[in-house]
């Protein structure tokens, strides 16, 4: 039998390749995407502080660190749906702020860009950027979100063995009896509450109001 070839020191594997519980891996992952999110929050607020000539250069070193940190988590063991498609939203996003900070440079280049259509299209944006937020679609996997995370939680105190719970399976879950709840009852809202029933911790479905 040939020898395994030595691993290189680039494939030494990530912090989220040696988690080995499921639940611990995803948990490692949210975080990665929370500091990942924060990092591109902040260089949007450095670039438009850049593009109001509060500071003299733009932020190009914090954007090479958020490059890098997306290529690593590229190649991350994204198996969880809900996370990956986190993932994808944040690239996106970092895609579509980086396309609007050419665009500016090269016009601030030409003397064609101004502070006040600066803050004129910043305006906008911020209030394109509220909508999406508060969009039917948001709301709802937001609200998913928040339920899920209150289970889990309710579940811990309990002392129930939620090991293998998984955010897809839960909403997936939730989805279908709240479809069969809606065509059995007639009703097109429902409200959920966590509550603990004879011991065990469980979701309440109500009509809403």
């Amino acid at each position: 039998m040939s020898e395994q070839p030595p691993r290189k020191k680039s494939d030494k594997p990530t912090r989220l390749e040696k988690k080995e519980s499921p639940e611990g891996n995803r948990r490692e992952l949210d975080r990665e995407l929370d500091r990942l999110e924060a990092r591109i929050e902040e260089v949007r607020v450095l670039f438009e502080q850049h593009f109001i000539d509060v500071l003299p250069q733009p932020p190009t070193k914090a954007q090479a660190e958020i490059v890098r940190e997306i290529k690593r988590l590229l190649k991350a063991p994204f198996k969880i749906a809900a996370t990956r498609f986190r993932l994808r939203t944040l690239i996106h996003r970092y895609q579509t702020y980086n396309t609007y900070w050419e665009r500016v440079q090269k016009l601030r280049e030409e003397g064609k860009y101004s502070r006040d259509v600066f803050k004129a299209e910043l305006r906008e944006k911020m209030l394109e950027d509220a909508r999406r937020e508060e969009s039917k679609l948001g709301r709802a996997e937001k609200g998913i979100r928040q339920l899920y995370d209150t289970y889990e939680n309710a579940m811990k105190k309990a002392g129930g063995n939620n090991s293998r719970m998984d955010f897809d399976a839960f909403k997936s879950s939730l989805m279908k009896k709240a479809k069969l709840l809606k065509e059995k009852h007639g009703v097109k809202k429902l409200n959920y509450k966590v509550v603990l029933k004879d011991g065990k911790v469980v979701i309440k479905a109500s009509s809403k109001s």
